[in-house]
């Protein structure tokens, strides 16, 4: 793996990806009350492309995801999925359009079943029971232990489970973009390699991913591009082939 020494520079521009990207988001400033969360947010994410997105605690990661998914609505700037203006649309909207958000709390429904967690995605118009059935089979292929637990509540499950619960109930929309926050947060070690697996089959698929973690080793290993964001800004992107553990931007805007 080839080390980039260069100081990070802090670009204006999202980098491009080859042919339009998937989603794009552009400059997108948002606020709490008073408080500028986000100052200009730009990036991009192409077709089944994983992208990461790293930073410190409360520097704006899972606020960007949430102005993607519709929660936040950014007060300027623009976020173009698949060619089609979305910022500010409702988050039922958004999803509908392919756009997928697992959040960091997971927000599992704790006393519904498995099934019926994964049936609050599939039960949309258009879907017939064929294709719901076939999706389930998916689910269950890409999570055995879902399928030896369809029967029992959500909040029944461990962390890892109830992790592996909000990314299949995601991959029930069939979407083109899922949006991971902290998808490892707290598992275990087999548990953090399964989700870094299903990561990557996604992702064979034809789903992108843009994915907030804090686990810098499989952030390198799963994207393909990498952002730093600190303090609501974008200071560098990179290819994560050119970054190491002991890489300037990793020191500079993790501390690690």
């Amino acid at each position: 793996m080839s080390v980039a020494e260069a100081a990070p520079a802090a670009p204006s521009v999202a980098p491009t990806v080859e042919g339009e990207p998937l989603l794009r988001v552009a400059g997108i400033h948002t606020y709490y009350g008073k408080s500028h969360i986000l100052d200009g947010v730009s990036l991009t994410v192409g077709r089944a492309e994983i992208v990461g997105l790293l930073g410190r605690n409360g520097v704006g990661k899972s606020t960007t995801l949430k102005a993607i998914a519709g929660i936040v609505h950014p007060r300027s700037g623009a976020i173009a999925f698949d060619g089609q203006p979305v910022a500010g649309l409702a988050p039922h909207t958004v999803a509908r359009l392919g756009i997928a958000y697992v959040p960091e709390e997971r927000r599992i429904f704790p006393y519904l079943t498995v099934l019926e967690n994964l049936r609050t995605g599939l039960d949309r118009r258009g879907v017939s029971k064929a294709r719901k059935a076939a999706l389930l089979d998916k689910a269950y292929a890409y999570f055995p232990r879902l399928a030896e637990r369809r029967a029992q509540f959500g909040g029944t499950l461990s962390g890892g489970e109830q992790q592996m619960l909000a990314i299949a109930r995601a991959m029930m929309l069939e979407p083109k973009v899922i949006l991971l926050d902290e998808p490892t947060e707290g598992l275990m070690p087999s548990m953090v390699s399964q989700i870094a697996q299903i990561v990557g089959a996604l992702s064979r698929e034809g789903v992108a991913v843009l994915l907030v973690e804090q686990n810098v080793p499989l952030t390198l290993e799963a994207c393909r591009r990498v952002y730093f964001i600190e303090k609501g800004v974008v200071r560098h992107h990179a290819l994560a082939a050119e970054l190491s553990l002991d890489h300037s931007a990793i020191h500079q805007y993790l501390g690690v």
